[in-house]
């Protein structure tokens, strides 16, 4: 039984946020993934753009 007392100190309690800097901290990564997933978004516009004109290249060769 006494195992069962052990396991409830293994709860590590972090001191708890305000509500005002978790929102801050979660508006702030919400604008770091905005930015990251347009940086994502032209990167892939771009391979897909080299990709469709490798295709044409291709196509142009081959037919």
């Amino acid at each position: 039984m006494s195992d069962n007392h052990s396991h409830h100190h293994h709860h590590h309690h972090h001191h708890k946020e305000d509500y005002g800097s978790r929102f801050k901290r979660q508006s702030l990564s919400s604008i770091v993934f905005r930015r990251s997933a347009d940086k994502w978004m032209k990167i892939i516009l771009f391979i897909l753009s080299m990709v469709m004109i490798l295709l044409v290249i291709l196509a142009y060769v081959f037919l």
